[in-house]
């Protein structure tokens, strides 16, 4: 059966039988590790590549076979690296095995290190459908596991760069890989720079990164990397000399001309978004990418009036959407097996979680916020400018730190005596490395001020970050089910859309934060008060601040606690403390309360519970999925319901240190 065409039929209704977990046939697992192993003999590349195609998108049939799949593929692969001399057939099963084995172990299937073990044994060039996936194999591994970039070498010995270290494969060209190798260097050389600790080595690695995207545009015609390379171009323009911050004069280079710009996203709309990045497995890039172009061509206009101060952290605005873009157009489409999920995850982002690219976006959040402060000390009454006074010396302080560690950097080290200074609360810790001398000077400063300006920071910065795959599906899930309202129109659907946006990504980030900065939600005895502080703290740090109203008074016949208030017409967000385990959408009280502040204003609004007793306290929270919810709730009197954003945060949690 295994080199029969009738199989990859037969794997098919196997798949499908697996899927349906209500109808499935006795037995229907050894029908799966059956026709997998079948798959995984046959010698005709056709039957292997679209059987194989099959089972990589069943989740189900992973579940079964997914380990025993990985093992086989990594045997194929490992023959063909000895097999003398190659054939074509060989070649193409092999590079399907490669392929399907990169895919596995982004999904958590297989071993990464398996996977890179095999990549390293490619050390020569190949015939072009192995070099292909070698290369784009080694494109995806670097994205997403930093300790990968190291096999940047292997791209350049397939694609010939490099002299060979072993025998070139019969029917090895090359240059049959060498437009996907400048793409894949490239990339490499891009998420280095988002990955580098200081400026002068992201200039370095940007540098490259131009010189591999100048070849695949002017050698290999690569519109993508035409593209890609202007934005490298203008960022390196900003950068100027190396630790050196650019004033406003750097925005005069040519390719922020009105025309240079106007060209540019004329070049963007041209570009059909099926070849955007490398196509295929790897390249599979989503609208965001488009999307992501379009909205740096917008803000690159923007950035020509808005850069007026020297420094360089206003070119966050180039950076955020170099992030964007980069995830979007080198987006992969693997499965993966996720209970809250289909098992399908159509789009994995590269991991780029430290590094100068959003120690920027920190820098300039930190550089409003002492600007703002100024602001207040000017303005305060006397009783409350000493406190101020003393926050704007802490934010200068740290300011200053920061842009010296940016531009300069700053060595590790130890205090005197070799013990090191406690270090700074987060995020301010990701501006000065801890243990430098810098960083001890400023660990002199009051912790309780340091710990309200790294909240004041960790909130612009939260805000203003885009939302991941995650959030992105909640945001739509939610905004259809509001979409039912008339309330939701043009008028105001925008106004909606940004505070969704900031309440899920408040969520987000006190599920994932530690003890040390929001110690409230690890305490039992946790008020109302602690939340609702914090919500409005967040976000009058952020886009809505000048607009966000706290405890207002004679609203529906009450107070309401928290009021967004937006041209001609209000968002109410009621807050609650809750020790009981019954479930929010079963809160009528809380439910009521929340919108009776909807009686003369927009029928939309949100709940907002720290819950003690809900969740499991000795374990981990629970998926931000099953955090954020929706109710329809129907007033007697009324035809039309009125809609309620119900959002849960964890309270009373352990530290995952302390999990029994």
């Amino acid at each position: 059966m295994a080199n029969s065409p009738m199989l990859a039929q037969l794997v098919s209704l196997v798949v499908r039988d697996a899927a349906g977990t209500d109808h499935r046939a006795d037995g229907y697992a050894d029908a799966v590790r059956a026709v997998t192993a079948a798959v995984t003999v046959t010698e005709s590349p056709a039957i292997f590549g679209d059987s194989l195609e099959m089972l990589l998108k069943s989740p189900a049939a992973l579940d079964v076979a997914g380990p025993p799949l990985a093992a086989s593929l990594e045997d194929i692969a490992g023959k063909f690296q000895k097999l003398e001399p190659s054939n074509p057939r060989a070649a193409r099963r092999a590079a399907d095995a490669v392929e399907a084995l990169t895919r596995l172990a982004l999904a958590g299937v297989s071993s990464p290190y398996a996977l890179l073990a095999i990549l390293e044994r490619f050390d020569a060039p190949q015939p072009k459908p192995v070099g292909t996936a070698v290369v784009r194999a080694v494109g995806t591994a670097v994205d997403h596991w930093p300790h990968a970039a190291g096999l940047a070498s292997i791209v350049r010995l397939v694609a010939g760069i490099d002299p060979a270290k072993g025998t070139a494969r019969h029917g090895a060209d090359p240059d049959d890989v060498a437009s996907d190798a400048t793409w894949v260097l490239a990339g490499i050389e891009l998420v280095s720079a988002l990955r580098a600790s200081e400026l002068t080595a992201m200039t370095r690695h940007l540098e490259t990164c131009a010189a591999y995207l100048r070849t695949a545009t002017e050698t290999y015609g690569r519109e993508d990397a035409g593209v890609l390379l202007t934005l490298v171009e203008i960022l390196l323009g900003l950068l100027q000399e190396s630790g050196v911050p650019p004033t406003v004069e750097a925005l005069a280079m040519p390719q922020l001309a009105p025309d240079a710009l106007e060209s540019l996203a004329d070049r963007i709309r041209r570009i059909n978004v099926a070849s955007i990045g490398l196509n295929h497995w790897y390249g599979d890039p989503k609208t965001a990418a488009l999307h992501a172009w379009t909205r740096l061509a917008n803000d690159l206009h923007r950035l020509r009036v808005e850069f007026a101060r020297d420094s360089f952290y206003k070119a966050q605005v180039v950076i955020d959407d170099l992030l964007q873009i980069y995830m979007g157009s080198r987006s992969v489409t693997v499965v993966r097996r996720d209970e809250d999920a289909d098992g399908l995850q159509m789009l994995v982002q590269p991991v780029i979680e430290t590094g100068f690219a959003r120690t920027a976006g920190l820098l300039s959040n930190l550089e409003d916020h002492t600007d703002a402060l100024e602001q207040q000390v000017t303005e305060a009454a006397h009783d409350r400018r000493l406190a101020l006074t003393e926050q704007l010396k802490a934010s200068r302080a740290v300011l200053a730190a920061a842009r010296s560690h940016a531009l300069g950097g700053t060595g590790q080290g130890k205090e005197p005596g070799g013990t090191a200074a406690t270090p700074l609360p987060p995020p301010l810790d990701r501006l000065v490395p801890h243990g430098s001398p810098i960083a001890t000077e400023l660990a002199t400063l009051s912790k309780a001020t340091l710990v309200d300006l790294a909240r004041a920071v960790d909130n612009a910065t939260i805000g203003r970050h885009s939302l991941n795959l995650i959030e992105s599906e909640i945001f739509a899930h939610t905004r259809a089910a509001l979409a039912k309202s008339p309330d939701f129109r043009p008028e105001t659907s925008d106004a909606i859309d940004e505070l969704l946006r900031l309440i899920i990504r408040f969520v987000t980030t006190r599920t994932n934060a530690q003890s040390n900065l929001y110690g409230y939600l690890f305490d039992p005895d946790a008020n109302e008060e602690a939340v609702h502080q914090d919500l409005h703290n967040y976000l009058i740090g952020n886009s809505i601040g000048s607009i966000a109203e706290f405890e207002v008074q004679h609203v529906g016949g009450g107070r309401v606690d928290l009021r967004v208030k937006f041209d001609g017409f209000a968002i109410h967000i009621e807050m609650k403390v809750d020790s009981t385990k019954i479930a929010i959408d079963d809160k009528t009280a809380y439910l009521k309360q929340a919108v009776a502040y909807q009686g003369s204003d927009i029928r939309i609004g949100f709940l907002v519970a720290l819950r003690h007793k809900a969740f499991d306290a000795t374990g981990p929270v629970p998926h931000i999925s099953r955090l954020i919810g929706h109710a329809e709730f129907n007033v007697d009197g009324d035809t039309i319901p009125r809609h309620i954003i119900t959002v849960q945060i964890p309270g009373s949690r352990t530290k995952p240190s302390e999990m029994k």
